[in-house]
């Protein structure tokens, strides 16, 4: 929200980490469309919207992105609002910056593995359908086989008697 807290956090996490700040849920929001960022961190009080609003808005463009809700101000309930909505960590300022070192990289592994799995899960789904299509081939096949064995049989029994007929003849 305030330009010293964000810019520390800047200052603080760009030794590791590309950052991108924004001012405002909106602003945030118009970036996160444009980076697809690994992490988040938002305020809950922000200005105009609030940073639950901000995170409502974000789990709509992105369910496996983390998000770390960052207040001064919290209290269980708002806690509870933001873990709710998906927020996948909850940090109180004023903040140990070892602890917030540990919760970014936690969560960054966090968002790439659910990332991957989301990508695997895809694959599979995909993988499934091709397996369907396939398989229905498959069966399109056999059937059509067993047809011609059925026609083979019934062309079989009047050529037996014909050939019977000719070895009399």
């Amino acid at each position: 929200d305030d330009i010293g807290p964000r810019e520390s956090l800047r200052a603080l996490l760009s030794l590791e980490c590309e950052v991108v700040c924004a001012a405002s849920v909106d602003e945030a929001v118009r970036l996160f469309r444009e980076a697809n960022p690994d992490l988040v961190i938002m305020d809950i009080r922000m200005p105009d919207k609030s940073g639950i609003d901000g995170l409502r808005e974000i789990r709509q463009l992105d369910s496996s992105v983390s998000v770390i809700m960052l207040t001064g101000f919290g209290t269980l309930e708002t806690a509870e609002d933001a873990l709710r909505l998906g927020a996948t960590d909850y940090i109180r300022k004023p903040y140990k910056p070892d602890a917030l070192y540990a919760a970014v990289r936690a969560n960054v592994r966090r968002t790439l593995v659910e990332r991957r799995r989301a990508a695997a899960e895809s694959e599979l789904k995909e993988l499934r359908r091709l397996l369907a299509v396939q398989m229905a081939r498959m069966e399109d096949a056999a059937k059509l086989g067993q047809k011609s064995l059925e026609m083979a049989h019934d062309i079989s029994t009047p050529l037996t008697i014909i050939l019977n007929y000719v070895s009399m003849l």
